[in-house]
This record gives C-alpha cells, sequence and structure tokens, in this order.
C-alpha cells in the first residue's frame, strides 16, 4: 500500500497532485505528517510543500473546475474526517485527469463524498454563525468559546468581522487550541496551549440573562418536541450557550 505524506493544507495537497502525476504514482491513502502511526508492510512518500508546483495545480484546477471548485476544495481539508485529504485528493486528481469541471457527476462516488464532506463542514459553520455567543470583556474586546467538529475558525471570522463592524474580537476553538484574533478589521489565526482568564464588562451578566430570559419565552413547555429541538440546536454545542448550560 502506498501512503503520501503532506501537510494538510491546500499547497500540500497540491504539491502531492504535482508528484503524483509528475511520478505517476497514485496513493492508497494519505496522511497528514506526524498524525500517522506506520507499519512495515507500506511504503511511505514524504511530500514537501512547494509553491511552485503548487500554484501550476492551482492554475490547472481553477481553469477545469473554476474558482468556486476550488474554494470547495479548502473546504474539504477543513473537515473532522480522517479521510478528508484523501477526499479531496481525488476529486482533484479526477478533475485534473478529465479536464472539466465535474462537480455534477452526483453518481459518481468520488464526487458524491467530496460533496458530502464540503457540506458537513459548510452547514456547521451556517450553525455557528448562530451558535457562537460572546463575552464582553472588561476590555471591550469580545470573547467566544466553542469546539466545532470541523476546523472551521479560518472561516468564521470573516463573517464576523463583518457582523460586528469594528469591534474587535477572539473566538477560542478549544478543542484545537487554535484562536481567531480581530481588530475589527482584520484577523489572523493562530495556535495557543493557554487557557483563557476573563475580566468580563459589567453588564455580561445581564446579557447573560437576557438570552436566558428569551429562551424561556420561546420555549413553551406544552409544545416542546425535544427531537426537532436536538436537530435545530445539537447538543454538543449548548455548554457554550448560556441559555441552556446549567
Amino acid at each position: 500500500m502506498t501512503v503520501f505524506l503532506t501537510d494538510r493544507t491546500f499547497t500540500g495537497l497540491c504539491s502531492a497532485l504535482f508528484y503524483a502525476f509528475t511520478e505517476n504514482i497514485l496513493p492508497d491513502r494519505i496522511f497528514e505528517r506526524g498524525n500517522c502511526i506506520k507499519n512495515f508492510t507500506d511504503c511511505y512518500i514524504k511530500i514537501d510543500s512547494e509553491e511552485s508546483k503548487a500554484r501550476r495545480v492551482y492554475s490547472a484546477l481553477k481553469k477545469f473546475g473554476g474558482e468556486t471548485v476550488v474554494n470547495s476544495v479548502k473546504i474539504c481539508l477543513l473537515s473532522c474526517n480522517d479521510n478528508a485529504l484523501k477526499i479531496a485528493f481525488d476529486f482533484c486528481y479526477m478533475t485534473l485527469q478529465q479536464k472539466r469541471n465535474i462537480i455534477t457527476m452526483l453518481a459518481d462516488k468520488t464526487v458524491a463524498t467530496f460533496l458530502d464532506t464540503t457540506k458537513k463542514v459548510s452547514w456547521e459553520t451556517h450553525k455557528c454563525t448562530g451558535f457562537i455567543r460572546f463575552k464582553e470583556t472588561a476590555r471591550g474586546i469580545l470573547y467566544a468559546p466553542y469546539s466545532p467538529d470541523n476546523d472551521i475558525t479560518g472561516i468564521l471570522c470573516p463573517h464576523f468581522v463583518a457582523r460586528l463592524s469594528g469591534v474587535p474580537f477572539i473566538i477560542h476553538d478549544v478543542k484545537r487550541n487554535k484562536v481567531g484574533v480581530s481588530d475589527g478589521q482584520r484577523f489572523k489565526i493562530m495556535t495557543t496551549e493557554s487557557q483563557a482568564v476573563l475580566e468580563l464588562s459589567k453588564n455580561e451578566t445581564a446579557w447573560e440573562n437576557l438570552w436566558k430570559n428569551y429562551y424561556k419565552a420561546v420555549n413553551i413547555k406544552e409544545r416542546r418536541n425535544k427531537k426537532q429541538q436536538d436537530n435545530l440546536m445539537p447538543v454538543r454545542y449548548r455548554k457554550f450557550l448560556p441559555e441552556t448550560y446549567e
């Protein structure tokens, strides 16, 4: 079994595609470097991320699939699916091999798997735009912890830069120790092992009480539908929502 080891980035993926075409080698599996348990029966090929080679592959993908397809590939790489690199690789390889946009080939397993993976990432991103709860600190910076299934902090930040209109904020993915920090105009993604120590503003308790009162007002006891509630507001997100946590 041939296994590619590369970075879980768009540049790393494109570098792996360049190697596959130039060396005429297709991998059975692809793993992120440093996140693979090796065995003696497999052949491991380490592929370095090279910007010059990646740009050539990117240009070809954009030519045959368009910018929308390229963006979808980047979204796929954010998936929590352990096979996300291979799923994105197979889709891109097929696009480059057929030299056309294959996104509408829904009956094909490669395309269907790719679309299902990107859909799950996009779905969670959409959900989190509504489930993110910021806490106001004494310095006027908004802070929001959350723990998403997928690595979506980088695509959530632009949404909140526009939505908060110049207010500085921090979005903290506590599962991955990753933070998106914004001054209100720009944002930067960083990793940290530090725990957040917050001095909340005097108004924060009042804001949390408003959320709790709103939740109680719309939660009509006689019309409770737990199945629908769990579908629209998954339990795994609730520990960060002041209106639902105990």
